[in-house]
């Protein structure tokens, strides 16, 4: 009887053993094919905030100048219906702010008037923003950068999904173009990026995708400011990874870093600058 128990024992811890091992095993390698597809909860909402530092150098001259430049988006994002197959989401601003120091001086500050203000965009199930024209009817005045609007704090705020199954592994590309418009400024991010599902892992309860993401493109900008209009345009490339939440449809966490190398051109002085940038934002739910 009791060499029964004892064996009923050692199979039992075995058991045990073999079972967290295979769990372990199927938590790094993914295991089957998982769709992700957001999904915004129409209740209390997704809070999130998203944090920029990015340095500025430029080359007057042969005499090297460096802006730094801190910025902070916090929002929260609830879903608010379906239209034509895609999502209807309602942004409420929690947050907003940004500050530049240089060797002339500081600007900026937080944008107090836009807090608790709401906007409405369109964006497919994949992270495609279909209709962005509700963030960018809500406008902001900024210290140093002048009249600006939401659509630039969101149209790349979503991570690209692949749009049908993926297993651990597997790799999509999504190549595209994004134009915001404000009165003080256009930019034209023209891009392609390339993403690698790493794992699909079982975080406190929470099903999560892991996801890696190499970028590379062409940003172009015109800007009005102090009555001259200024122009930069360069290559970029970038790397991010970011985390979604399978089951409940939106991303837990985003971290990018991108580098810029191109030219700072002002017509009206006949002056053309090389300039770089490097920028490294961290998007996070809270």
């Amino acid at each position: 009887m009791k060499t029964k128990s004892f064996r009923s024992i050692v199979f039992a811890v075995l058991f045990m053993f073999l079972s967290g091992l295979y769990t372990l095993s199927s938590a790094q390698s993914g295991g089957g094919e998982v769709k992700l597809a957001y999904s915004y909860p129409a209740g209390p909402g997704v809070n999130y905030m998203v944090s920029t530092v990015q340095a500025q150098v430029m080359d007057i001259q042969g005499q090297t100048m460096q802006t730094d430049v801190l910025s902070a988006f916090g929002c929260t994002i609830k879903g608010a219906g379906i239209q034509d197959g895609n999502l209807k989401l309602e942004i409420l601003v929690d947050t907003l702010g940004q500050t530049s120091m240089s060797p002339m001086g500081g600007s900026g500050g937080a944008v107090s008037d836009i807090k608790g203000k709401t906007c409405s965009i369109i964006v497919s199930p994949d992270g495609k923003i279909i209709d962005i024209s509700g963030a960018e009817a809500l406008t902001y005045y900024l210290d140093g950068a002048g009249e600006l609007n939401l659509g630039q704090a969101v149209s790349d705020f979503f991570p690209r999904l692949p749009g049908k199954p993926v297993k651990a592994g597997d790799t999509w590309s999504v190549v595209d173009s994004v134009t915001t418009k404000s009165p003080s400024n256009t930019m034209k991010n023209v891009y392609q990026s390339e993403y690698k599902l790493e794992s699909v892992e079982t975080d406190g309860g929470v099903e999560t995708a892991r996801i890696s993401v190499t970028n590379s493109g062409t940003m172009t900008m015109a800007i009005s400011a102090q009555g001259m209009d200024i122009y930069l345009k360069g290559p970029y490339t970038g790397t991010a990874d970011f985390t979604f939440a399978v089951k409940e449809g939106y991303f837990l966490k985003q971290t990018s870093v991108t580098k810029l190398a191109g030219d700072l051109d002002i017509p009206s002085m006949s002056m053309t600058m090389p300039l770089t940038m490097e920028m490294k934002t961290v998007s996070e739910k809270k």
